[in-house]
């Protein structure tokens, strides 16, 4: 009898809900985040949809929560230990006493890009690497690392993670993490306010692109620049076989990924070859596959 899983991923803009069974999302549902509001807050809603979602696919019990959380997480003691201007609260949550509380079933935790790079990894466009680095691309930019087969975490639960505050412009722009002219400062979606009048997401800004505004195609072609120096300042750090790209603008990888792959092929330094750059085919369900393949498979 097969066992089913519950995967979160916990969006700054939205929360990806997974029913998982034998690494396959067999339901899914999508509802908006409420970041700002704080994680505490958020507890009811994510309940009422986890329960709907069992309910209406008759699931009576099941093995387990998975949650992919946008911050440091240290998964040994199931602690977040540092967030950025999204649920910050969430130093003071006790998601593992919720999950108990409520569900009574075990419960696995970890930063939302590492979950998407074992989803990847395990079922995704990784599956033949045991070297490989994804990037998301979303509301913030999120990394993570698998070299040699083992997941990146480091001593501080910080290894891989924080690509997205590779500094590219080293007077640049300030982010949300107090340092200058990061990644994430010039090609995330809270980077776009203000740039290109009426843009506030990426599908905003390759509409607008695609019908001819100027202002759009500069600032387009920047944000495809700054994700090439970002992707091969990771291969130079980590070494992968693979880079796979995630987020909501891989619906768009026809028009940005050769754009971005020649850029990534000329720049890098790999004189064994070209580093394969790859457009994730899971979409939302990089994390939710990979959050609750932890539950039954330490990695």
């Amino acid at each position: 009898m097969s066992t089913y899983y519950i995967g979160i991923d916990l969006g700054g803009t939205r929360v990806k809900l997974g029913l998982v069974t034998e690494g396959a999302v067999v339901a899914r549902k999508v509802i908006p985040a409420n970041a700002a509001g704080g994680l505490e807050a958020s507890f009811p809603m994510v309940r009422a949809e986890v329960d709907e979602l069992l309910k209406l696919n008759h699931v009576m019990s099941f093995g387990g929560v998975g949650l992919a959380f946008p911050g440091l997480v240290d998964p040994s003691s199931q602690r977040i230990l540092s967030t950025n201007k999204k649920y910050d609260d969430a130093l003071q949550a006790e998601v593992a006493g919720w999950v108990r509380e409520h569900w009574n079933v075990p419960f696995f935790i970890d930063n939302d890009a590492r979950m998407a790079a074992v989803g990847e990894w395990k079922y995704g466009e990784g599956r033949d690497t045991e070297d490989l680095v994804v990037m998301t691309i979303g509301t913030g930019i999120g990394t993570s690392a698998i070299i040699g087969g083992r997941l990146l975490r480091g001593r501080h639960f910080q290894a891989g993670c924080l690509g997205g505050h590779i500094s590219v412009q080293y007077e640049g722009r300030e982010c949300t993490c107090g340092n200058r002219g990061c990644l994430e400062a010039y090609g995330s979606t809270w980077s776009l306010a203000g740039r290109v009048e009426g843009i506030r997401d990426f599908e905003g800004l390759f509409a607008a692109a695609a019908a001819g505004n100027a202002q759009a195609v500069r600032v387009l072609r920047d944000c495809y620049d700054v994700w090439s120096a970002g992707i091969v300042n990771l291969i130079h750090a980590y070494d992968p076989e693979v880079v796979v790209l995630g987020g909501g603008v891989m619906h768009h990888a026809d028009a940005m990924l050769p754009y971005v792959s020649e850029k990534v092929h000329r720049h890098a330094w790999c004189p064994w070859g070209d580093v394969k750059i790859r457009a994730t085919k899971l979409h939302g369900d990089a994390a939710v596959l990979g959050v609750t393949h932890c539950l039954h498979d330490n990695i």
